[in-house]
This record gives C-alpha cells, sequence and structure tokens, in this order.
C-alpha cells in the first residue's frame, strides 16, 4: 500500500529497468536486510540487493537464516569480484542476488554505479559529528548516488528513538543545479512477503530523485556480480545447461539427514544440526537456461575479456596458445571446465579472485603434504624434464590450462607430445613473451 496526501493507491512507485536487474544499495543493513530483501521480492521484478557493513549479518553464519520449515532459504554462490558473499534464493522465478560485504559504508557506496534504489533504516554511518542529525542534511550527501528517477527508502524502524531523522520537507528540495530530491509519500508493507525468521512490517518514507549527472554503465558493475556476464556468447551457449554449484563447506542434504538420524538415534552423543535443511541447488535448471538465454538475446548487458588466440595440433591433441595473464581469463575457462595447472603463489591468487574456477584443479605443490611434481623447476635450461608430460598426466578434465614453461617453445613441445595420448583433448597455454612458442 502506498499513501501519498493521505489517499491510499496499491501500487508502490519501485522504479522500473529494462535490460538488466534493479541495482539496490543498503547501507549498515545489519539484520534489517531481510525487510528491503522482502520488498524486493514482493515487486517480482529482478534485482540485486548489495548490503554493506562492518559486522556483517551473513545468512549461512550463526544463527543462520532460515524459512518458517526451517530449511535454508538464501543459498551461497561463489564469491562476486567486488567482494563479499553472495547468495540466492532457487525457489524464485527470476534473477535475484543478494551480497554481503565487510566494508565501511562510506567506502563501500563509492564502488556502486548510480543505484536504483538506496534503502536506509540507519542513517548515523552518514552523519559527521557537527552535522544536523536530519534526513534532510543525510540526504544532501546520499541522493548523488542515487540515478535520476530513483528512490530513497527511508525505513521508518527507527522513528520513535531518533524522530529528527524523520523532520524533513514535503516539497521538492533543489540539492544543487543537477540533483534534486522530492517526498511522494508512504510506503506501507504490513505483511512481510517472505517466511523467514525475522522479517517484520516495514514502513517507510519514500522519496524521488532527480540526478543529472553522467552515470556509468550499471552493466559494468553487474559484470563483477556474475562470471557469466562476464563470457562471450558461445562460451554462454556451451554453459547454458550447467549452472554452477553451491559454494562448497556447509553440509549438502546427505550430510544433513546423516547427522539428522544421528541425533534420532543417539541424542545424548549426536546434536542435531544447527545448520537449516539444505537446498540442492543454487539455481534450478530451467530457470538458469532462461536467464543465459535472456543475456545471450541482450547481448550488450556482456563484458567478456578479449583474448589473442593461435592454435595448433601435435599428435592429435588441440594446443591453444593464448597471448595474456591466465588470471585475466578465469571466467573462460570455469566455462570451459578447464583443469588448471600452475605453481602455488599463481594458484593461490587465481583461487582468491575466483574459486569455483579452480575446483577441478590440482595442487601442484602443497603444504604439509609431498608435492605433485618433485623438485619442481617451472621454466630454462633447469626445467624440469618433460615437463608438459607431467601436468597433462595431473588434469582432472579434459581441458587443460597452463603458462609458459620449459623453453617456451614448439619444438619442446613436439619432443615431448609426439608420443603422448591420454584423456587430455585440448591443452591451453598462455604467455605474456610474445616471442614465446612463436617456433
Amino acid at each position: 500500500m502506498f499513501w501519498k496526501n493521505d489517499e491510499p493507491f496499491l501500487e508502490i512507485p519501485i522504479p522500473e529497468s529494462e535490460d538488466r536487474p534493479l541495482i539496490v544499495y543498503h547501507p549498515a543493513a545489519g539484520i534489517n536486510y531481510l525487510s528491503s530483501w522482502s520488498i524486493l521480492v514482493e515487486n517480482q521484478k529482478p534485482f540485486v540487493l548489495v548490503c554493506d557493513d562492518v559486522g556483517p549479518h551473513y545468512p549461512d553464519d550463526w544463527p543462520f537464516t532460515r524459512d518458517i520449515t526451517n530449511s535454508e532459504y538464501f543459498v551461497r554462490m561463489y564469491n562476486p569480484l567486488i567482494g563479499g558473499r553472495a547468495y540466492r534464493n532457487p525457489d524464485l522465478d527470476f534473477e535475484n542476488m543478494l551480497i554481503h560485504r565487510a566494508i565501511d559504508v562510506n567506502e563501500g557506496i563509492q564502488d556502486m554505479p548510480l543505484v536504483d534504489i538506496l534503502y536506509v533504516d540507519w542513517l548515523d554511518p552518514f552523519i559527521n559529528l557537527d552535522d544536523e542529525k536530519t534526513s534532510a542534511n543525510v540526504f544532501s550527501k546520499l541522493a548523488k548516488y542515487v540515478k535520476n528517477g530513483g528512490i530513497i527508502i527511508l525505513d521508518k524502524k527507527h522513528e520513535e528513538v531518533i524522530p529528527e531523522w524523520f523532520d524533513f520537507n514535503h516539497k521538492e528540495v533543489q540539492i544543487n543545479d543537477n540533483l534534486s530530491i522530492q517526498h511522494l509519500g508512504l510506503g506501507d508493507w504490513p505483511i512481510p512477503h517472505v517466511s523467514i525468521e525475522g522479517t517484520r512490517p516495514v514502513m517507510a518514507e519514500i522519496f524521488r530523485v532527480n540526478n543529472n549527472q553522467k552515470d556509468s554503465d550499471p552493466n559494468d558493475f553487474l559484470s563483477k556480480l556474475n562470471f557469466e556476464r562476464r563470457l562471450e556468447i558461445k562460451d554462454l551457449q556451451r554453459i547454458r545447461n550447467n549452472p554452477p554449484d553451491r559454494f562448497p563447506g556447509h553440509p549438502d542434504k546427505e550430510d544433513w539427514m546423516e547427522r539428522y538420524l544421528e541425533h534420532l538415534d543417539l541424542p545424548k552423543y549426536f546434536n542435531k544440526p544447527q545448520y537449516p535443511f539444505p537446498q540442492d541447488y543454487v539455481w534450478k535448471k530451467s530457470d538458469y537456461s532462461k536467464w543465459i538465454d535472456e543475456l545471450i538475446s541482450k547481448p550488450c548487458q556482456l563484458r567478456p575479456t578479449p583474448r589473442k588466440e593461435r592454435h595448433i595440433e601435435i599428435n592429435g591433441l588441440e594446443i591453444t596458445f593464448v597471448h595474456g595473464d591466465i588470471f585475466d581469463h578465469l571466467d573462460w575457462l570455469k566455462s570451459l571446465d578447464a583443469s588448471i595447472l600452475i605453481r602455488k603463489n599463481l594458484f593461490q591468487k587465481c583461487e582468491k579472485k575466483m574459486y569455483a574456477t579452480m575446483s577441478k584443479s590440482p595442487r601442484i605443490q602443497r603444504d604439509f603434504h609431498k608435492p605433485l611434481i618433485p623438485k619442481l623447476r617451472w621454466s630454462g635450461p633447469e626445467a624440469t624434464e618433460d615437463l608438459t608430460l607431467k601436468l597433462l598426466e595431473l588434469a582432472e578434465t579434459e581441458i587443460a590450462a597452463t603458462i609458459a614453461h620449459g623453453d617456451g617453445t614448439i619444438f619442446q613441445l613436439e619432443n615431448q607430445i609426439s608420443n603422448w595420448k591420454n584423456h587430455v583433448k585440448k591443452l591451453i597455454i598462455f604467455h605474456l613473451d610474445e616471442d614465446d612458442y612463436s617456433s
């Protein structure tokens, strides 16, 4: 329900966005991120909700976010490039994403594009010691982060405690030549739309922002959230029926049931699982395919990394040389289901950036374990003998990827691969020196 000049309206003025999800920012969200999430789910349109807080309430940390049936509601995805943890609800049939970052909001808001919706319930982080504690003072600082036609939702959660936050001008306020803000009315969500422990009825003042500042392309920001948005169309076509796995680390259904049955059999010795009953997946396969098809149909949303490739074949093995840094092409390698074969320091660097890509890649140099290739020397005249063969033998999939090694020549590759056969069908070698593998 929406109230304007004491008149009720059924529709709340949530902005619309064509060809992309709504971008919503909730600073200093605490546990109240459930309120902004519930409102966005009720809107039934694709959205991304980014919540920044120095102490985030991650859904997969104790006491765990669960629905009224004690089931997992938010399923953790692989981490986005903007930092933090990412989640989604697979039961919603439209694109949705929740991101929690452990970051000061005054720093985090600088990473954001102009947002469609700014949801605020705690204004203190944006108030200096000498400032008046009024919404007008805060909005003069925050409105510049909202796109033209976007809205600010001021949750009345703390109205009784800090009434001065709600002392505002009901007329349009001109902040500068390019920026103004106008109070639209009162939004009322008396019944939470999602059945999650911790949700609450919401009443909020709603303001529209008129912003003539130049905006960055929001698709640049969105490409940092999903690796799929960083792929070419042919790569998307290859993965459309293969939704990504859950983030590892939490029990799956089988593990959960095993622990629960142990508790039923021997309650004195086994505690009941504290984690909510897990979902099967991050995406339903049909919803994932539909979303991928939407990305393919609107390539303006995609931000693939260009590659400079050369191709040869040795003894039936397809070899692709890529002039560039393997670190910049992890999205493409993930789409290929490649097994990445690199040294420890580079492995850790790639794993930190995109954990999902490294899930089928062996740790050649392992802490506290015998190395998979003893006395490894990567390059130069003292390089490990037959290193290419040793790397291929460690590959866990049909596509292996590595970086320049040995003496960096095709001649050496031919000598090593001429009599070789195993499960690998394609080898990708990244090289930074343009002269590598030129002969």
